[in-house]
């Protein structure tokens, strides 16, 4: 039988326990030379009537860390595998990177993104997760800019936060303009740090698309593991609905 000071001690414990994990200091915390893979799924709607488009997209990469300082961490990823299928109406088009000689428009696919295949892109991010600079980032590639890159990572705020707590974060996009964000730590747990986010897309000061955002970081390294993100922008002639799927 516990005694009961036994048993109020315990149950301080528990409590105190408990109250320290609805607190966290985001920071990432890098594991040097140890590659991890992931699964990016992307979909691209584009309705603007009879010239109606839509891809469909799903890449591998791997990323090793090679880097760390006190407030900065260089990592290279590499593409392994892309496979995408695009409908434009009355023309479908299935591009595979294992197999870019299977027709004509796969080879000229292969020609716009083979250097993302061949090539890891080198870019250092500070410890709160803003890219800070893209240092090998191939040549003669089509569907890849360092600005992608940064606008797709977000900052950590420099403060320890509560489940619940909000913060902001602007992200200027280099054909719209700024994109702000509001991010919400939802809960933390065992399985990760679950947060979402909501925001505004302006394009000469007028609000012209939405963002939503699913993010699970890792609970030890605060590295993300999963991400669902849907972007929508529309104008009078075009509408333009982006998903991006991190597995």
């Amino acid at each position: 039988m516990i005694k009961p000071l036994s048993l109020a001690f315990l149950s301080f414990f528990i409590i105190t326990t408990l109250i320290a994990q609805d607190k966290v200091l985001l920071k990432l915390k890098p594991d040097l030379n140890n590659p991890f893979s992931q699964k990016m799924h992307m979909t691209i709607d584009v309705n603007a009537g009879a010239q109606s488009t839509m891809i469909d997209a799903t890449m591998l990469c791997e990323t090793t860390n090679t880097n760390a300082t006190d407030s900065t961490l260089t990592y290279a990823t590499k593409y392994t595998e892309m496979i995408m299928t695009m409908d434009a109406g009355m023309m479908t088009v299935n591009y595979d990177s294992k197999n870019p000689e299977a027709n004509e428009l796969s080879k000229q696919i292969h020609e716009k993104v083979k250097t993302l295949l061949e090539t890891p892109i080198v870019a250092v991010m500070s410890l709160n997760g803003k890219i800070k600079d893209v240092e090998d980032l191939p040549d003669d590639n089509d569907l890849f800019d360092a600005n992608m890159l940064k606008e797709a990572a977000f900052e950590y705020p420099n403060r320890e936060l509560k489940v619940g707590e909000q913060w902001k974060a602007t992200a200027n996009n280099k054909s719209l303009g700024p994109i702000e964000q509001t991010y919400t730590l939802k809960s933390i747990s065992a399985e990760g740090i679950s947060i979402t986010s909501e925001g505004s897309i302006t394009a000469e000061g007028q609000t012209v698309g939405s963002i939503t955002g699913q993010y699970l970081l890792n609970p030890k390294t605060h590295y993300l593991k999963a991400l669902t993100l849907e972007t929508k922008v529309k104008n009078e002639e075009v509408e333009v609905t982006n998903k991006i799927e991190i597995l």
